[in-house]
């Protein structure tokens, strides 16, 4: 596992628009060649549209960044600790690119936080690698979240969901917002993330929190490895803490400790207060192993089919050397089969074949 964090870029919003496309671009550059990126779908899994969702991500992926980005699939909570679930654990725990981005924030902390996904995003980080989490994804990232459609479209009054605290890893004590400059809501407040900044001033006094604010079409990267901070894309990064208000501008790139000076408070790793209990219960150890077998059979069917096709290949050529009685190659190509552990079984029309056991 390396030293150093690996690099994460924060999204207000428009993660697969053409003005940050540049920044997923950074992230994936980074990693060595052959990329492995996998999407966490968990954010819009309540969607009617998650299908279509994933289908956009992906060609966006596939045509914007020549960049094959699989599915790791977790969208209910019903499916913790399942087959599926630990399929996906183990999926993620492969990855060096992972992608999150638009939906619900609640609905997306519900299923992260205090379960084996949250210890998994750690990990990944911890271990050097890439993320990019946008829009809904991006509002977990920090010590609380931010539950927008509570307050904005039910009404609830306001109040704070638990996040994953996943930037106390850089030395960052805050809550993320992003769409932090949206103006949807023309003759009403709509900024702070849809919220408006008299309901988050109302946040802020029950629960106080430093802010991180992403403007939308804007994008913080966070290094590691450099130790850098890097604003990206149309608006600005606005910081506020106790003391003051700070904005950092795109096209610049600051140290680390300039955020961390301003964005700082006692704060706990929560990768060691995560429960391990899941990983004790020897029925959820079995299906592990069943979801990893099933990994593996996946990752291995098209070699299978590249098998099969060469075999085929091979018995119709036989199959037409034994109609123009060449025997002689005919026998040829029965011998190499066959030392190759496929068993022949000809016939007058046909040729049949089988793995022998």
């Amino acid at each position: 596992m390396s030293n150093q964090l690996g690099t994460i870029a924060i999204l207000g919003s428009g993660e697969t628009s053409p003005n940050l496309v540049a920044v997923h671009r950074k992230l994936l550059q980074e990693i060595p060649k052959p990329v492995k990126a996998y999407m966490l779908d968990s954010p819009f899994g309540f969607q009617e549209n998650a299908e279509q969702l994933v289908e956009k991500i992906q060609d966006f992926y596939d045509l914007s960044l020549n960049i094959k980005i699989k599915l790791a699939s977790y969208r209910n909570i019903e499916e913790l600790n399942t087959k599926s679930f630990f399929k996906t654990i183990s999926l993620l725990e492969k990855a060096d690119f992972i992608f999150a981005g638009p939906g619900s924030p609640s609905y997306a902390s519900k299923l992260w936080v205090n379960n084996e996904i949250e210890e998994t995003l750690f990990n990944h980080i911890k271990k050097g690698a890439n993320a990019l989490f946008a829009s809904a994804a991006a509002t977990t990232l920090g010590e609380n979240t931010l539950p927008v459609y509570e307050i904005y479209k039910v009404g609830i009054d306001p109040y704070w969901e638990e996040g994953l605290d996943l930037l106390g890893l850089y030395g960052l004590s805050c809550t993320v917002v992003p769409h932090f400059n949206n103006r949807e809501g023309g003759n009403h407040d709509t900024s702070f993330s849809y919220v408006g900044k008299n309901r988050m001033s109302k946040l802020m006094e029950i629960n106080y929190s430093n802010l991180l604010g992403i403007d939308e079409h804007t994008a913080l990267i966070i290094s590691g490895k450099e130790n850098t901070f890097e604003v990206y894309g149309l608006g600005q990064v606005t910081v506020i803490n106790e003391d003051k208000t700070l904005e950092f501008k795109s096209g610049e790139t600051y140290d680390l400790t300039t955020l961390q000076n301003h964005l700082s408070k006692s704060h706990k790793d929560k990768s060691s207060e995560i429960n391990q209990e899941a990983k004790q219960n020897k029925s959820d150890e079995t299906l592990r192993k069943i979801a990893n077998l099933e990994i593996q059979i996946e990752e291995n069917e098209s070699n299978n089919k590249i098998f099969r096709e060469l075999v085929t290949q091979l018995i119709d050529l036989r199959l037409k050397l034994r109609s123009e009685k060449n025997y002689e190659m005919s026998d040829m190509i029965r011998d190499i089969l066959e030392s190759s552990n496929i068993q022949i079984e000809d016939s007058t029309d046909k040729i049949e074949w089988k793995i022998k056991d």
